[in-house]
């Protein structure tokens, strides 16, 4: 095979595609045409199939040149028209046509249609150019639901309206044989067509069944007799357009004669335009993503249509966004380049320049079951498929929009939408748990490492602590949740007196002003109840929201503020530990009694085997003085020995190019280096006095004497390094636990 020839062969799946859609995309916008112009607008079907034709045409060029996705089709679709079809009854009734020329209600419901249209564009493209194309997630599903129940609804009683001809009144009237005649056909080439379409899933059974359809409506008409004059007065089919279709859009002229506030007390239905197609768009593009298994890009997507409704409206045309089916449509046939969406553009142009009046030759049955059939897949996924899928609260919270929009308008639906949205938002953030962890005193620590004897006051003490690690958003529904959960610990009798309240702002994103009022009641609670409220990692609009509410102040003797969580447990550990009966913590030992007292807390021995060990410890220990800022160990060092800190204060500290980060604070009687001893390794961190400080140190040399001359001293002092090492491995275990409890 050639080199043309594999060219040819790889455009034809793309021709094939274009063709196809071309000719369905005609016959949808005269099906959209006669929705919209019917009634008393039904004289104006020609000129308004020509708007939704140059619509298609131009929505379709522009994007199949900026979409994302080759052989995106675009063009006026089914939700934006269902609701742009109240328009005009609306607009007759405001502006008492019954007075005026009714040429002034087809203008001004074009004026009304190309706004909405210019507006959905401006939109579109604000949201894609900010790249806000994930906003979708942020629309309550049921929402989404009612909205396109609506539009089913509507849909479904516009379809009846233009087949029988009642102008989409209902009532017993369409049981009579005339009427009976005109929409029964429709409806049963609707029902069949969802029946095909949900049994079988070829992508050409939609354009087959409808030609199916069409050739079996004047085979039927033969067989009978019925001349295509005869079935035009029987109202089967579209009106005759005696000069062909044409475009016609707003002129200056036909300006002067629009009614702008009829299009502004429309503002309702026209806001649902834009909403719905925004929507609808952003879930077509996520489900040609799912069929195609490539990624489509959301803002890309925005911008492209934004572009298309913006070039539609300023032609006086509709608004448009994406076809699902006809794009999945042309990539299920193959097409994988741009010219099956040039293709079907340019029939809608040729058909529209040309002028030619192949609409009137549709059969009314066919067009208004089509949008039959629209209205009934929204209605049966919504109302049928979705009692299986969703939970029974959000359901009827589809109908609740969807009764609304059938019986009060789009317009009070949409605003039950929106509030329904908002109340959801609401009671759905305050189930999320704002605290995502509870922790004590007991379970949790600051990184300072202690004696044992002040570690077993922190272990006696830390049942009245409370911590809470907050995150989200927190609002006033969320605040208060954590108010009550200080105020169920405050008045547990079961557990011990409540002494400190820490809460750790780390996770939070975000506070509203409407959260300070539960704040205010928890600072009130900590005063009468005698508790301190400890706040760390307050952001400054946070911190500046606390501030300007008066909830801190200076000199705040309720509220203490601390740069983080572990410097806030590590003052809060000062306060108990300075308020201990236990004056022996207070007492500065040194040398043997430091080592003496440490043995008897980690090995549970007698004073006497305690004294013995460390004595013989201390001849091999020399004693080391060391200035603030001074380091014991350099980071990358080799292992040298294990200090013994008698005094003072030492900081482990993790040192980068960019930054000093604090490990652990190391505080008289405990050790520091044993690791990197036992295992060999080059210290990890750098460990500096942050006070001056004296320490016993014990050389990696003075060591393996030990293990030489003493071994059973030797063994006695790693057994004793073991348990301290297990303990701060317990201290561990408990933190972990408590954090996944």
């Amino acid at each position: 095979m050639t080199t043309s020839q594999q060219s040819i062969k790889s455009m034809l799946p793309g021709v094939s595609a274009g063709l196809v859609n071309g000719v369905l995309i005609v016959i949808f916008q005269s099906a959209y045409a006669a929705l919209i112009f019917s009634g008393l607008l039904e004289s104006y079907l020609a000129a308004g199939l020509g708007l939704m034709l140059f619509g298609a045409c131009v929505m379709g060029l522009v994007t199949a040149y900026f979409s994302s996705f080759e052989g995106t089709v675009t063009a006026p679709q089914d939700a934006p028209t269902a609701i742009l079809a109240l328009l005009p009854s609306a607009i007759y009734i405001q502006m008492n046509a019954s007075e005026l020329n009714i040429d002034e209600v087809f203008y001004t419901v074009v004026a009304a249609i190309a706004l909405t249209a210019l507006l959905t564009g401006v939109l579109l493209t604000i949201l894609g150019r900010f790249e806000l194309g994930n906003l979708i997630r942020f629309i309550p599903y049921p929402v989404v639901g009612g909205f396109l129940a609506g539009t089913g609804w509507i849909l479904l009683k516009g379809a009846i309206g233009i087949m029988s001809g009642s102008g989409g009144s209902f009532g017993l009237h369409l049981l009579q044989s005339d009427y009976l005649l005109r929409w029964l056909p429709g409806v049963l080439f609707a029902l069949a067509l969802y029946a095909i379409l949900r049994r079988f899933k070829h992508f050409l059974l939609m354009p087959g069944v409808i030609l199916a359809a069409i050739g079996l409506f004047y085979g039927v008409n033969f067989i009978f007799g019925i001349t295509l004059e005869k079935a035009a007065g029987l109202g089967l089919l579209l009106p005759k357009m005696e000069s062909g279709i044409s475009w016609s859009p707003l002129t200056e002229s036909s300006l002067a004669l629009v009614n702008w506030s009829a299009i502004l007390s429309q503002s309702g239905e026209i806001f649902s335009v834009v909403i719905i197609s925004i929507i609808s768009l952003l879930l077509n593009a996520s489900g040609l993503e799912l069929i195609a298994r490539r990624e489509v890009d959301l803002n890309q997507e925005l911008r492209a249509a934004g572009m298309a409704n913006i070039l539609s409206g300023l032609g006086s045309s509709s608004v448009g966004y994406m076809s699902l089916s006809l794009s999945a449509f042309g990539f299920r046939l193959g097409s994988r380049s741009r010219i099956s969406s040039y293709l079907s553009s340019a029939i809608c142009g040729l058909v529209l320049i040309t002028g030619a009046g192949i609409a009137a030759y549709f059969p009314k049955p066919l067009l208004g079951g089509l949008l039959f059939y629209l209205g009934l897949t929204f209605l049966v996924e919504w109302l049928y498929s979705a009692w299986f899928k969703l939970p029974k609260t959000e359901y009827f919270l589809v109908v609740a929009i969807l009764l609304t929009i059938a019986m009060f308008g789009f317009l009070q639906g949409t605003i039950l939408g929106v509030l329904i949205a908002v109340v959801l938002f609401v009671v759905n953030y305050s189930r999320i748990e704002v605290v995502k962890h509870s922790l004590t005193g007991q379970n949790y620590r600051s990184n300072v490492d202690r004696s044992l004897r002040m570690q077993h006051i922190l272990e006696e003490e830390g049942a009245g602590v409370e911590i809470m690690k907050l995150q989200g958003f927190i609002f006033f529904g969320t605040a208060n949740g954590v108010l009550n959960r200080v105020r169920d610990r405050v008045f547990d009798k079961n557990k011990p007196a409540l002494k400190f309240v820490m809460l750790d702002f780390m996770l939070v994103s975000g506070l509203d002003s409407s959260a300070l009022n539960s704040f205010e009641k928890l600072k009130m609670l900590a005063e009468n109840q005698n508790l301190q409220l400890v706040l760390t990692s307050l952001s400054d609009a946070t911190g500046r929201l606390f501030y300007r509410g008066k909830l801190i102040e200076s000199e705040d003797k309720v509220i203490r503020v601390l740069p983080d969580l572990d410097h806030g447990l590590e003052w809060i550990e000062d306060q108990i530990l300075e308020s201990s009966d236990n004056s022996q913590i207070r007492i500065e030992r040194s040398g043997l009694d430091l080592l003496v007292d440490m043995m008897k807390q980690s090995g549970n021995t007698t004073e006497e085997t305690a004294r013995d060990v460390a004595g013989q410890v201390m001849d091999f220990a020399e004693l080391r003085q060391f200035e603030e800022g001074v380091y014991l160990i350099h980071q990358g060092a080799d292992p040298a020995g294990i200090y013994l800190l008698e005094t003072g204060q030492v900081t482990v500290q993790l040192e980068t190019s960019e930054k000093t980060i604090r490990l652990r604070r190391m505080n008289p009687g405990t050790i520091v280096g044993e690791l990197g001893v036992y295992l060999g390794y080059p210290a990890t961190a750098a460990v500096v006095a942050s006070k001056p400080s004296r320490a016993l140190f014990i050389s990696l040399p003075a060591l393996q004497k030990m293990e030489t001359r003493n071994p059973a001293t030797a063994s006695a002092f790693h057994k004793f390094v073991v348990r301290i090492l297990g303990e701060r491995l317990s201290k561990s275990n408990k933190t972990l636990q408590a954090i996944l409890d």
